[in-house]
């Protein structure tokens, strides 16, 4: 499955890039994205089934418009990124929304 992490950092004691090994390490096809690196915006522009989120929700809303034009099937909502407006946005797209950590997902089974 191809999962968009958004929200990354390269520093291994950042829950992104514990989560982005993990997926990797669980056999999905990871894209990273730094929000920070203007450049890396352009990868959003992919096809993928799940958005998690690693942003803080005045961050979600300053790129609201991109991450609800990519249309994911499922995003992610990890501790301390919810968002209850955008939320409810990507459920009128019909997206599912969750609320949870991937991390806690992956290990026990519940991420598929």
């Amino acid at each position: 499955m191809k999962v968009v992490v958004f929200g990354y950092s390269e520093n291994p004691e950042r829950y992104s890039n514990m989560a982005a090994n993990l997926l990797h390490d669980y056999k999905h096809e990871v894209v990273t994205i730094n929000p920070r690196q203007e450049e890396e915006l352009k990868k959003i522009n992919t096809t993928f089934h799940t958005l998690t989120l690693y942003v803080n929700p005045q961050i979600s809303d300053k790129y609201q418009d991109l991450l609800l034009s990519s249309k994911p099937k499922r995003v992610i909502f990890n501790p301390g990124t919810e968002n209850p407006a955008l939320e409810k946005k990507f459920e009128a797209q019909g997206a599912e929304v969750v609320i949870g950590c991937t991390l806690v997902m992956l290990r026990t089974q519940q991420f598929d």
